[in-house]
């Protein structure tokens, strides 16, 4: 609720600077917006993050899916909230960085398989 109440006080607040300040508007719209996120993700994302994985400890990659898929909502948000602000080609650029970040972690963790599958096939010679 708390979160609702927040996000309508901002709201009210944008209005007011879109019909006083009109300059300012985008800048402001963007700050609280980051804000905005900002508290969504200490209240409630990362809470659920560190619950789902409490519950999936069990499977080997688990940790590693729900960090690809959280940077990729982050980056995926990131990038739009650019591009509604006519900045399309450094929103492009901010989700090529999160998507090459997010390979490159899987390639490390794919090293080490294939180091073990390596070292398995090796013992077998």
């Amino acid at each position: 609720m708390e979160i609702v109440i927040v996000a309508v006080v901002m709201l009210l607040l944008l209005l007011l600077i879109k019909e006083v300040i009109q300059p300012l508007h985008a800048l402001i719209s963007v700050m609280f917006a980051f804000l905005l996120f900002g508290l969504l993700f200490s209240t409630l994302l990362l809470p659920f993050v560190k619950q789902l994985m409490d519950l999936l400890t069990f499977l080997p990659y688990a940790k590693a899916i729900v960090m690809s898929a959280s940077l990729f909502y982050v980056g995926q948000w990131v990038s739009m909230l650019l591009v509604e602000h006519s900045y399309k080609v450094l929103g492009s650029i901010v989700f090529d960085a999160v998507k090459i970040v997010i390979l490159m972690y899987w390639f490390k963790e794919f090293l080490v398989v294939l180091q073990g599958v390596s070292a398995i096939l090796q013992r077998l010679n």
